[in-house]
């Protein structure tokens, strides 16, 4: 574990510098790197903010991508001194950031927090913050029940439940012995329900390590929900344990996006090890993409011989920014290569090209903006799942 975390502190050490850089392409690569990582600390979230609000070229992606940070009292007095202020199309982004405020945090906060939560809103936080066992499971269950009786996904509820489902969690409510008897139902049926999906949240937030072979097992599902919490709760774990049962879905283009975002994700030299050993194994040139990314995002030097065969192939489109993610690779490692430039202008072209097409304002800008309107793999889903662009219609 010691060797895990030591790992860690080298990867973030080798972001800390390049956090806020002036160069849009390093700056995308860092953001991205960070997204899903667990271990970011608070005080990068608001030096992040700042940035945001203070360089709006960067304010889109920024926002996009700490939603998965906390957003702590410092964050709060920084969204809201400067939403009044935002653009009306990119205030979304913002909300979405204060809607992820823990339901403790918001209530302390509540008055000048009361124009950016919604009405209905404020009564769940104090139910979670405040109600009993009875109460709290009394109202979880009836929001189990809407999500499964709703024609579509219904995101918000869906949000709402996870709020539950969490302070169940944090009040103790739940035993190992009622996780397994879920558990044993679900894997009984080809889709998991959102209790299904929930337990498997909540098996994140109580950190049960029995659990990893069971999680990892299910990164086969064609189940984007139920994938996304199980990306999270392995990911949580931070382990070595994670990454060798991971092994296997690697290899399977099936389940190879999750699963190399579960490794991608865990900072080890192991992690490292099987993504290289997985990219020589890998025949088809898109999953090669997914997992020279996901190498990329380690910025381990003992990968630089894979992601520099790499850049030799010759193609025109990927699921995979390529070119953007393997010159923020390089530039944040301080490594030369003789494309280098190459991709920077590929990439550049290609974001100028977009806003051509998009007739959008401000071409004379010598720097390359992305647009709201312009969907990036880790992006949220336009089609409203809540999801990676990437993990869904992408």
């Amino acid at each position: 574990m010691r060797q895990e975390r030591t790992y860690t502190m080298t990867f973030l050490e080798k972001i800390k510098p390049h956090l806020i850089s002036n160069d849009f392409l390093i700056q995308e690569t860092v953001l991205n790197a960070l997204h899903d990582f667990p271990n970011v600390p608070e005080e990068w979230t608001v030096e992040l903010l700042k940035e945001a609000f203070n360089n709006k070229e960067k304010q889109t992606s920024i926002l996009i991508f700490v939603e998965n940070q906390t957003i702590n009292e410092e964050s709060i007095k920084i969204l809201i001194e400067n939403i009044p202020k935002m653009d009306q199309s990119k205030v979304h982004l913002a909300l979405n950031l204060v809607a992820r405020i823990d339901p403790e945090l918001a209530l302390k906060n509540r008055e000048p927090l009361k124009n950016y939560i919604r009405m209905d809103m404020w009564p769940l936080y104090e139910l979670v913050v405040n109600g009993t066992e009875e109460e709290v499971y009394t109202e979880y269950g009836e929001t189990l029940n809407d999500l499964e009786r709703a024609a579509s996904y219904q995101h918000d509820l869906y949000i709402k439940a996870k709020k539950l489902a969490a302070c169940i969690v944090k009040n103790g409510w739940i035993t190992e012995d009622e996780i397994d008897l879920v558990l044993k139902d679900e894997l009984k049926e080809q889709w998991f329900s959102f209790n299904g999906i929930l337990t498997i949240y909540m098996i994140g937030l109580l950190k049960l390590e029995k659990y990893i072979p069971l999680l990892a097992s299910l990164l086969i599902r064609d189940d984007d929900i139920l994938l996304e919490e199980v990306a999270t709760a392995l990911i949580g774990f931070q382990s070595d344990e994670v990454v060798k049962q991971a092994v296997p879905y690697l290899r399977q283009s099936e389940s190879i996006i999750f699963a190399a975002s579960v490794v991608e994700n865990i900072k080890s030299d192991l992690s490292v090890q099987v993504l290289r050993e997985a990219y020589h194994n890998a025949e088809k040139l898109d999953d090669q993409d997914i997992l020279i990314e996901a190498l990329c995002h380690q910025l381990s030097i003992k990968a630089l011989p894979e992601i520099s065969d790499h850049m030799k192939k010759e193609y025109y489109f990927g699921l995979v920014d390529i070119e953007q993610t393997v010159y923020g690779y390089y530039s944040i490692l301080g490594q030369q290569h003789p494309d280098i430039e190459l991709w920077k202008q590929a990439v550049m072209e290609s974001e100028l090209h977009f806003r051509n097409d998009s007739n959008q304002k401000n071409l004379q800008q010598s720097v390359p903006v992305r647009k709201e309107n312009k969907v990036g793999r880790n992006d949220p889903c336009p089609c409203g799942s809540g999801k990676k662009y990437k993990k869904c219609c992408g």
